[in-house]
């Protein structure tokens, strides 16, 4: 499978400008899946749940353009944004395919003042199978909880997209251990620049990568510009758990001996 990490920088709040930019970006992809930032079209630093109201009202808008853009490619694709569900406000992913089927993962680890304008995940973690390729969502700060990927792991994905607007200068590292730990590919798209929003500021660490199973960086974008990144990948990699003729990173795990005092398996 070929795919793409697009690193980008939206303008805050101007979702339909972002669309289009990105839309430019990836005009001439070919591969087979796409995976964009997190809130890839609206930006990032909100100041009220008003302002995550207003850019939500394009949903529907992006949804389309994309459908579209998957169907006339026979790509997949995977875009963060600000989903309204029942009242509450979900910082989520969706993924569609060419064929007009979509799945919606929900953010499970919100990250500092995320807390005051979206509700906690309920989605839960899972896979979905594309042109053969088992594929796990994640979102950002999930990178920081071991448990989203082994998760993601065990469930039998491949390839974890992992769409980011990271502002911390860890997470780049840590996934090339993540990797390996898991003997899985991670794609982090990440976004560059900054957010300002009534004299706040936020800015952004780009650095968009794809780690293989062995923990090696098989495709990097700079700390800032907007890009596509591109990488082919091989699951014959991810789907071989050893490290070694004698060690395999699953089926060596001791859950028995992982629990709390007092908890059960």
């Amino acid at each position: 499978m070929k795919i793409g990490v697009v690193q980008f920088r939206p303008e805050l709040f101007k979702v339909e400008r972002n669309l289009q930019k990105a839309l430019d970006l990836v005009k001439e992809f070919d591969g087979d899946l796409l995976i964009f930032p997190e809130l890839a079209f609206s930006g990032y630093l909100f100041s009220s749940k008003r302002e995550v109201e207003n850019v939500s009202k394009f949903n529907s808008s992006a949804e389309k353009r994309w459908m579209d853009f998957s169907k006339k490619k026979n790509c997949a694709l995977i875009f963060g944004y600000p989903e309204r569900s029942n009242g509450n406000f979900y910082n989520s992913s969706m993924f569609i395919f060419p064929n007009g089927k979509k799945r919606i993962y929900r953010k499970t680890h919100l990250f500092s003042e995320e807390k005051k304008f979206f509700t906690p995940g309920d989605s839960g973690f899972f896979v979905e199978r594309f042109k053969g390729v088992k594929v796990g969502l994640a979102i950002c700060f999930d990178w920081f909880f071991p448990e989203s990927f082994r998760t993601l792991s065990l469930m039998g994905a491949d390839l974890i997209a992992h769409s980011a607007n990271l502002v911390m200068p860890y997470c780049q590292d840590s996934n090339v251990y993540s990797s390996l730990k898991n003997k899985v590919y991670i794609a982090t798209a990440n976004r560059w620049g900054k957010d300002e929003n009534q004299r706040r500021i936020l800015e952004f660490t780009g650095k968009s990568q794809i780690t293989d199973p062995n923990g090696k960086i098989i495709a990097k974008a700079l700390e800032s510009g907007d890009i596509l990144v591109e990488a082919e990948i091989d699951v014959s990699l991810s789907r071989d758990k050893h490290i070694n003729i004698f060690n395999d990173v699953f089926e060596d795990r001791k859950p028995a001996f992982y629990k709390l005092n007092g908890e059960k398996t």
